[in-house]
């Protein structure tokens, strides 16, 4: 042990703004707030880490000061046993929730110190970086309290006018009006674009089978979260449908993946870097996904710190089963929704270009952190300090 960097200070940023007019969201629930707490571990060595865990930082943050406790004074390359024990000692609280979601922030922050360390990318620690830029769509078509069609239209020909060709969607209001958002979309994105329908869960079997009839026709890329993810039964029914399925932002860890990715509930395996158990499980996932033949397209709807992230997982993920023709391009999930926590943690924000994203090549995650922004506009009453 003697040598290794260890622990030395944990602190954590904890962020949170009000969305104006009521916010946006999907067809379940509409967000007042966008929110998130950004993870830093420093080492012996003295170099910065940088995470970040999902979900509310009010909640979030017991969470975090009792794990941070834990870890301090520990090598800090210990990733997977870390993420491990406190799915075994923390079993009474399950596999999943915000205690998973808070040892996320941390085991990216780890992932990114060591790289830091050793001068390379994460992708290198991670398998090799095999891809410098990635396809991207567009995440909106969001929910509003107007859901007016004419302000959907205004915003997704937005999103065509940056270069997207590719754009996922919030439905599951009705089948007539998940109708008329879809064949939107579909008119901007062209008959060559992808249109990925998100449901978010907030169907019955019933419903769900009305909407998609009368979407199918406009040729759905994948149907995302059609039913709620402890419906086991209810996703089996739908191998039969013949559209492309996916599911996994509300899953934690390789446990939860391991049932709906064995039985292939769905088709496209999306876990959230930020919330499944960071680096460490989505390494799992992802090669649990690969043995079982299916796409990997992970969730993103954090910061410029998660964004980061699941790009640098993105730039590691090798190319089999497809050979050097042909196959399914990977695709990361670009939020296009007002986030001024997504703009800022970054000192140099990442952007589109004509429906692609570069990865990062610096060390680490391969951004720079505003931390002179992150220490003015925390959560102070919420913030961790371990050390």
């Amino acid at each position: 042990m003697s040598g290794r960097a260890t622990v030395t200070e944990i602190e954590t940023f904890p962020l949170e703004f009000v969305l104006p007019d009521g916010g946006y969201g999907a067809s379940k629930v509409i967000n007042a707030a966008r929110v998130a707490t950004i993870v830093k571990v420093t080492t012996s060595d003295g170099v910065a880490g940088w995470g970040e865990s999902f979900g509310p930082p009010r909640l979030t943050a017991p969470f975090l000061a009792e794990q941070a406790g834990d870890l301090l004074g520990r090598p800090a390359d210990i990733r997977e046993d870390h993420i491990l024990d406190r799915v075994s000692v923390g079993y009474h609280l399950s596999g999943s929730g915000l205690h998973i979601a808070a040892a996320s922030g941390i085991d990216i922050a780890l992932w990114d110190a060591q790289a830091r360390t050793f001068g390379v990318p994460v992708a290198q620690l991670l398998g090799g970086r095999l891809r410098d830029r990635v396809d991207a769509y567009a995440s909106s078509g969001y929910v509003t309290a107007t859901r007016d069609l004419g302000e959907f239209r205004e915003r997704m020909a937005a999103h065509a006018d940056e270069g997207f060709t590719a754009a996922k969607i919030k439905i599951g209001i009705s089948p007539a009006e998940d109708r008329a958002r879809t064949a939107i979309t579909r008119e901007l994105m062209g008959d060559d674009g992808l249109v990925i329908v998100d449901y978010n869960s907030n169907n019955t079997r019933a419903s769900l089978q009305r909407s998609l009839a009368r979407i199918r026709d406009l040729d759905p890329h994948w149907v995302e979260e059609p039913l709620p993810p402890d419906d086991a039964e209810g996703w089996r029914s739908l191998r039969d449908l013949g559209l492309p399925l996916s599911g996994g932002e509300a899953l934690y860890t390789r446990f939860g993946f391991r049932d709906p990715i064995a039985e292939q509930r769905f088709d496209i395996v999306q876990p959230d870097v930020a919330k499944c158990g960071g680096f460490t499980e989505a390494q799992a996932i992802r090669q649990l996904a690969a043995t079982w033949n299916l796409q990997l397209s992970p969730h993103c709807w954090g910061t410029g710190v998660a964004q980061a992230a699941t790009l640098q997982l993105l730039s590691a993920v090798p190319r089999a089963p497809f050979g050097m023709a042909g196959g399914t391009p990977l695709l990361f999930e670009f939020d296009r929704g007002f986030n001024p926590l997504r703009e800022r943690t970054l000192a140099t924000p990442i952007k589109p270009e004509n429906g692609t994203v570069a990865i990062p090549d610096g060390p680490g995650l391969g951004v720079t952190i505003d931390e002179n922004w992150l220490r003015a506009n925390r959560l102070e009453q919420h913030s961790v300090l371990a050390q």
